[in-house]
């Protein structure tokens, strides 16, 4: 084959690649010119998505678990399904969870994260939070988030038992288009409190206890390239011979002022068989920018 058939072979290649890039590019640019009239924008779409609890999926910025004070004693794998109902926004996911003592009893790893999750949201809520689902429903994949607790304090006469909580949101999450995960990191550093109160009766003990700390996640804001939250939480378990009934009410509060300050009610009903395999039930309502009445249902493996 001649020289001159080389070239005009390789300039019909790059040709060829060249208008399928554009081709490309064009199919996705009007694949979303409905959404760049409807909010009159042309820029970078991440500039304008409110990140805000208030404005995305159930899983996107949850309030953390309000912990009790005191680690668990085994490894367990904790795997269920939940389902979130909003006026907006149905959701149903899975969820799992890993935790595993690290050196002793006193340091625990925990990595949980939503493999699958589907949605459906009426057009009022997509345009709301400025989503780019043209028909409103879709799947995702959550974040990882991994976490650290060690025991500070146990077993002390008169002070409560302490935990420091350390935790990373990582940017796994997908489908930031659709408003169901950041994409963005975050991190938590909390303290859990908690003792346990001896009773008589059908109710053999309760134990209050509560959380403080700072949540933070990053946004695309070009102001505020992160929000600053407190943590708190206050809840209460009521532990009988199988079953412990636990009550719990916590929030954060962000600082940019953009619905960044949700607040959840918890009822969660866990078995406390002396086998490897137990069960909870946990239905959470939100009350302030979380518009979520959610229900999860999880079987726990002990290892």
């Amino acid at each position: 084959m001649s020289t001159s058939t080389h070239r005009l072979a390789l300039l019909s290649v790059f040709t060829t690649l060249f208008l399928l890039c554009n081709a490309t590019v064009f199919a996705q640019a009007n694949q979303y010119s409905w959404w760049y009239e409807l909010h009159n924008y042309s820029g970078d779409y991440t500039k304008i998505l409110p990140i805000s609890p208030a404005y995305m999926g159930p899983n996107a910025l949850p309030v953390p678990e309000i912990l009790n004070g005191k680690l668990p004693e085994k490894s367990y794998i904790k795997a269920g399904g939940e389902i979130h109902f909003s006026e907006g926004d149905d959701t149903q996911n899975g969820y799992v969870e890993l935790y595993v003592p690290l050196f002793s009893k006193r340091v625990g790893l925990s990595i949980n994260m939503v493999p699958y999750e589907h949605y459906k949201m009426d057009m009022e809520t997509r345009d709301l939070r400025k989503a780019m689902d043209y028909d409103g429903k879709g799947t995702a994949i959550g974040d990882l988030n991994i976490a650290t607790n060690i025991q500070l304090l146990e077993n002390h006469k008169l002070w409560p038992d302490i935990v420091l909580s350390i935790n990373l949101k990582t940017a796994s999450g997908s489908n930031l288009r659709g408003m169901r995960y950041t994409d963005t990191p975050g991190y938590s550093f909390y303290f859990a409190l908690g003792k346990t109160l001896p009773t008589n009766g059908f109710i053999e003990s309760i134990r209050p206890h509560g959380i403080a700390g700072l949540y933070v996640y990053q946004t695309f804001h070009t102001v505020y390239r992160q929000n600053d939250c407190l943590l708190y939480g206050i809840g209460v378990d009521t532990n009988m011979k199988k079953v412990k009934f636990t009550n719990a009410l916590g929030g954060y509060q962000g600082y940019i002022g953009n619905e960044d300050h949700p607040l959840v009610y918890r009822a969660t009903l866990t078995s406390t068989f002396n086998s490897k395999l137990n069960f909870d039930i946990r239905f959470q309502q939100g009350l302030r920018d979380f518009e979520y009445s959610s229900l999860r249902m999880s079987c726990l493996i002990n290892l």
